[in-house]
């Protein structure tokens, strides 16, 4: 099991290798790992920073789309001019989740003790990209264009909805590393 999360980084290299249509050399993916273990903190810091603005984007989610739907009107202050900043803020959670994945599989090829609570983390992050369709698709498509692009089941929409929220306990959790990493 120790080798499973080694095997993943080296995967997610790999491919990234292939796509650009580089030669593959695995002393390439030997060096992204030796570069991200010196740099760790900075990128513990940078992918926080990333998450954190979900933010803005839960806010906009809780009182313009979720309340909306159970109340009938939206809780919403910001002028709706101002809801493309945040369709941007939730598609910069695309090099968050990114950033968080590596974190967490870097974490558990390092970190044994904390390998449970990590495989949770890493599953709470891989499942926000069906939390993107719903947003790209409910949202965007339909705010911008005046049209769905492919209809989500009402159950699936709130199901969709509901996993944003995931973000909340790994942002408390990086957040709790980071003043970790401060008291050593």
């Amino acid at each position: 099991m120790r080798y499973l999360p080694d095997i993943y980084l080296y995967h997610v290299a790999y491919s990234l290798i292939l796509r650009s249509g580089a030669s593959v050399n695995i002393d390439l993916v030997q060096k992204f790992i030796n570069f991200y273990h010196r740099y760790e903190n900075l990128n513990l810091k940078i992918t926080f920073f990333l998450i954190s603005l979900q933010i803005l984007h839960l806010y906009w989610l809780t009182t313009d789309v979720v309340l909306q739907k159970i109340f009938g009107h939206s809780f919403f202050l910001m002028p709706k001019s101002l809801l493309p900043i945040f369709v941007v803020i939730d598609y910069i959670e695309i090099p968050a989740l990114i950033s968080a994945i590596i974190f967490y599989s870097y974490s558990i090829r390092t970190k044994e003790s904390d390998a449970k609570k990590n495989y949770l983390f890493l599953g709470m992050l891989g499942v926000q990209f069906f939390h993107i369709f719903w947003i790209t698709d409910e949202v965007v498509y339909t705010s911008l264009f005046n049209f769905s692009f492919v209809e989500i089941p009402y159950v699936l929409s709130w199901i969709a909805i509901l996993i944003d929220y995931l973000e909340l306990p790994v942002m408390a959790d990086l957040f709790y590393k980071i003043i970790k990493k401060k008291r050593r």
